[in-house]
């Protein structure tokens, strides 16, 4: 007991050495929280660690401040380091709290996720045989992550069933950007902002310039942010000379920050595509374009997330006594240190990360976005997802070979989503021109009035372009109301 109440009295300190919210004493509070300690030590019929007690309270009060902020054990820590990078091992889907349920919003293409049939808009209501209901998304997040090659059940709500799905885990590597040229526009999607999107970013300008090309659709639907400087890159890329975005601070620990662009001119118009799930990073490049004259949104109103979190490392209990026998004060954050005493704490003495929201942004024209979000010039409904397939991602038919039975490639990818979106496919796309494919191809053929050979020839392949285009229309109005806009323009 002396142990646990000696780790409780270092969860104060951290408490109130991060809190200025506080009017009363940390000690005041103490005694009190000891006994409740100590009641729960005589009551409660289960076992506790110290551990658990630290974790818990650095977890219960962090989270309590607002919905970003969060603390995260060793483990945790990892794994969210390894999303930032774009590669962890799991199933591929991103997912957010919608109330008190999870969904899903993301299927990442090539993924485990997308092979095994899971979709977009899918609520997931247990992972393993234990249900999810009361737990944040983080939690379900990582129940669903593991080790590659092992296998995980998901069940899920769609519409008014249910289905269970096995899924073997994998090392899912996110790329961010997808794009594709066709006539005078460029269509680029951003899916997050991680480590290395902005150079992926830039290799797909590289090809816009290439062809001349200055109308852009910009898609940044269900991207929920991540990475600010790689935002604001590419919003350097597109921006006239000026600010891009200023990041204000509370603390004067901490220096303002005003992010600007020095590109010679505008050379583009941007379409931006936007839905409620667009967050963070994606807002704060948004409303860089809105405010500098060259984009409009068109879709939902964003999410409304514009403020930024620092991750400080939080020092075991053991550390933390030793640095206050050496300084004489508490400190708790690695943080601290490297700011105003240059110490390093060694391995073994960090105990976890704080990501603590410390400051928000504002886009060129000093619009606030927290709580807030962008409106859209243009509102649009959200688009559908015909048999569970992202129209967006997919490419036109460019091969001018006929694809036969045994072809494989990123062609035969992209003619396996049309004809499954159109209701000729039940199997997963897996680029591999296989049996069910071939059938597939045959039954379209048939009420298309083709020649009925189960290969794609030039005729097939112009036939199923047009229904490509034909489904983009009926089921993703913001993309056909961006083609609009943008005709407007000149070159």
């Amino acid at each position: 007991m002396k142990r646990i109440k000696r780790l409780f009295c270092l969860v104060l300190v951290v408490l109130f050495t991060f809190s200025g919210s506080f009017k009363v004493q940390a000690s005041d509070y103490g005694s009190y929280l000891e006994s409740m300690l100590e009641f729960a030590e005589e009551m409660y019929y289960g076992d506790f660690s110290d551990e658990e007690v630290f974790k818990a309270s650095l977890r219960g009060f962090f989270q309590s401040l607002d919905p970003y902020s969060d603390f995260y054990d060793l483990e945790e820590l990892a794994a969210f380091n390894r999303s930032i990078n774009g590669n962890y091992a799991g199933i591929g889907a991103g997912l957010e709290k919608d109330d008190s349920a999870i969904k899903i919003i993301k299927i990442y293409e090539n993924s485990p996720a997308e092979k095994s049939g899971l979709m977009e808009g899918d609520f997931i209501t247990a992972v393993d045989g234990e249900s999810v209901a009361g737990k944040e998304t983080g939690a379900v997040a990582s129940s669903i992550r593991g080790e590659v090659g092992t296998t995980v059940r998901i069940t899920v709500l769609r519409g008014d069933k249910t289905l269970e799905f096995s899924i073997i885990r994998g090392t899912v590597t996110i790329n961010p950007v997808h794009y594709r040229i066709e006539e005078d526009i460029a269509y680029i999607r951003i899916d997050s902002f991680n480590s290395g999107t902005s150079s992926k970013f830039e290799k797909a300008m590289d090809e816009v310039d290439r062809n001349g090309i200055t109308k852009i659709i910009l898609d940044l639907r269900s991207n929920p942010g991540g990475i600010v400087d790689e935002a604001v890159e590419i919003a350097r890329r597109l921006m006239p000379p000026g600010i891009v975005t200023t990041l204000d601070y509370k603390s004067e620990l901490l220096e303002d920050k005003v992010y600007s662009s020095s590109a010679k001119h505008a050379a583009y118009k941007v379409a931006v595509l936007a839905d409620e799930n667009t967050a963070s990073a994606s807002e704060i490049l948004g409303g860089a374009l809105e405010d500098s004259g060259i984009g409009f949104l068109i879709g939902q109103q964003t999410f409304g997330k514009g403020v930024f979190q620092n991750m400080f490392a939080v020092l075991t209990p053991e550390a933390c006594k030793k640095y206050k026998d050496l300084y004489g004060v508490h400190y708790v954050a690695e943080f601290e240190w490297l700011n105003l005493e240059g110490v390093y704490p060694l391995e073994g003495e960090i105990f976890g990360a704080v990501k603590l929201t410390t400051g928000h942004y504002l886009t060129p024209k000093g619009r606030s976005i927290d709580g807030i979000g962008l409106k859209p010039l243009i509102t649009v409904a959200n688009p559908s997802y015909p048999n569970g397939v992202d129209l967006s991602l997919i490419k036109k038919l460019t091969n001018n070979d006929t694809l036969i039975l045994n072809n494989y490639g990123e062609e035969v990818y992209n003619a396996e989503r049309i004809l499954k979106a159109a209701g000729y496919f039940t199997a997963t796309a897996d680029k591999q021109f296989g049996s069910e494919t071939q059938e597939a191809v045959k039954k379209y053929q048939v009420e298309a009035k083709l020649p009925v050979t189960g290969g794609i020839d030039q005729k097939t392949r112009d036939w199923l372009n047009n229904t490509l285009l034909e489904l983009r229309s009926k089921n993703d109005k913001q993309y056909s109301k961006a083609l609009e806009a943008l005709s407007l323009f000149r070159n």
